[in-house]
């Protein structure tokens, strides 16, 4: 890991740009990066366009990772961080049709499908918001990358997102307070759950490990409301 980041940092522009890996450990929760993921670097002055939007990238990270990651899709999150964008995906179908966990993001029926050894159900949800905040990823699996019991998004007026599984960057599955709306897209992105629903699957998840679950999406969204519901949470 660190080999990649200093390889990207090779390329960086002026101001020289370093990672404050206390503050990023604290504020990269969608990522769940640790220190010793990450190199403490400067970027030299360089001159090409490229170069410039990579160091463009760095400085809004460096600034604010929280709210960064948060606005930022998985591969310029990637790119800034000097993180292999494969973190997020699964692609070994072993690994995909042998997982203890298996939880599945219908986007056409608006349901999360779950098979586990304590459990097999199907939970409404509420995907993004076409055609802007569409749930990305139909057709990809990922891993999920971090859990917490309560998130707070920076992009979103602090809405509260419980029982949060991250596993596309910055979509999660979480706990909603708009629980009327589920069973239709009505979110910027995340799949929102029932409160109940949304602690079932973090426990099932906790309870199996990260590395055993696998989070897939198919389908495709139908159309929604007019605009996404921000409140109580994303």
């Amino acid at each position: 890991m660190k080999k990649t980041l200093a390889a990207l940092l090779v390329l960086g522009c002026s101001p020289a740009f370093a990672l404050d890996l206390a503050k990023v450990d604290v504020q990269l929760p969608a990522l769940g990066v640790a220190p010793s993921e990450l190199a403490r670097a400067e970027v030299p002055a360089a001159p090409s366009a490229l170069d410039a939007y990579l160091g463009g990238l760095r400085g809004e990270a460096a600034a604010d990772p929280d709210r960064f990651v948060d606005e930022h899709t998985p591969a310029e999150v990637a790119l800034a961080f000097g993180l292999a964008p494969s973190r997020f995906r699964v692609t070994d179908p072993d690994r995909i049709k042998n997982a203890a966990v298996r939880l599945t993001v219908n986007l056409s029926r608006q349901r999360l499908e779950v098979e586990a050894p304590e459990l097999s159900a199907e939970f409404k949800i509420s995907s993004g918001l076409p055609p802007r905040y569409s749930t990305p990823g139909s057709g990809k699996c990922y891993a999920p990358d971090f859990l917490e019991e309560m998130h707070y998004s920076s992009l979103y007026n602090k809405a509260p997102m419980p029982n949060s599984v991250f596993f596309n960057g910055n979509i999660a599955m979480h706990g909603t307070g708009a629980e009327e709306l589920l069973g239709q897209p009505a979110s910027h992105g995340c799949v929102r759950l029932s409160k109940a629903d949304a602690r079932t699957v973090y426990g099932l998840v906790k309870a199996n490990g990260k590395a055993r679950t696998v989070v897939c999406v198919a389908g495709v969204t139908p159309p929604g409301r007019a605009e996404p519901v921000s409140h109580p949470a994303r």
